[in-house]
């Protein structure tokens, strides 16, 4: 499955604030629905289909690339030979909303789930787009059916954990990191956004303890530096937090001006 750039929010907390990942995670298939028999069944049909499906593995190929253009062009090709094919709804929406195109991806993913109701990573990836729109509410609808599907997808709990935290709703936040993190226990940005919300629930000894394990499994996780530094800093620790910040700020300069406006 492919990594997906994430974007950087802050989240204001009563001490500090610390930096964590805002932006949702996308589940994304590539070549295949969630059930390989059916797609089998899709492509091999009618030579129709076979056509169908090239656009759509060409199309892929564009996207991993990153030209988004060309994969949009392809899932369109796809879909006009085949209306029904619910993936090249599902990969268009994806790279849509890479473009920032959000009300084309939500129409893609509606179309995609209207086809396949079952599909999580479609309400997953919905969802995505109604929380970049601030519509926590629909976000939260989309995970819970995401999830009632597939209980242990980490990134749509990951998610919704995220949600429930901008939500200020920090006991559903830990609940669900602590299942994100239980399903993939090397998932360094869920051990970050836990921290953020220990440390808005007044426990700093928690709080660094996931920094510091975010760093661990990814010793490049900026964002992890700054705020275990911020925590060490609140606990009078200010030689290490010195060192974390200088840690920080050399593996993503970007960091600095949030740093020099801490107290």
């Amino acid at each position: 499955m492919k990594t997906m750039k994430r974007r950087i929010a802050t989240c204001a907390c009563a001490l500090a604030v610390l930096v964590w990942i805002g932006a949702p995670v996308r589940a994304e298939y590539f070549g295949t629905l969630p059930n390989d028999q059916d797609w089998t069944m899709q492509v091999t049909q009618t030579q129709r289909d076979t056509t169908s499906a090239s656009y759509l593995d060409r199309g892929n190929a564009s996207y991993e690339r990153g030209e988004l253009d060309k994969a949009i062009a392809d899932y369109s090709l796809a879909i006009a030979v085949t209306p029904d094919l619910a993936l090249a709804y599902l990969n268009r929406g994806n790279a849509r909303q890479d473009k920032g195109d959000l009300e084309g991806a939500m129409a893609d993913y509606d179309q995609a789930l209207k086809l396949n109701p079952r599909d999580a990573g479609a309400h997953t990836n919905r969802g995505n787009v109604r929380q970049r729109q601030g519509d926590l509410k629909g976000a939260l609808t989309d995970y819970n059916q995401a999830l009632k599907l597939n209980p242990r997808e980490v990134k749509t709990l990951y998610n919704r954990a995220n949600v429930w935290l901008a939500k200020g709703e920090l006991d559903k936040a830990v609940a669900d990191f602590n299942l994100a993190i239980q399903h993939d226990p090397h998932y360094a940005q869920a051990y970050n956004n836990r921290g953020v919300v220990w440390h808005a629930k007044g426990d700093p000894t928690r709080a660094i303890a996931d920094f510091s394990r975010a760093i661990e499994l990814n010793p490049h996780h900026a964002r992890a530096y700054v705020n275990r530094g911020m925590a060490l800093l609140l606990q009078g620790k200010e030689a290490e937090a010195k060192q974390d910040f200088e840690i920080a700020v050399t593996l993503d300069p970007g960091l600095k001006a949030l740093i020099t406006r801490q107290p």
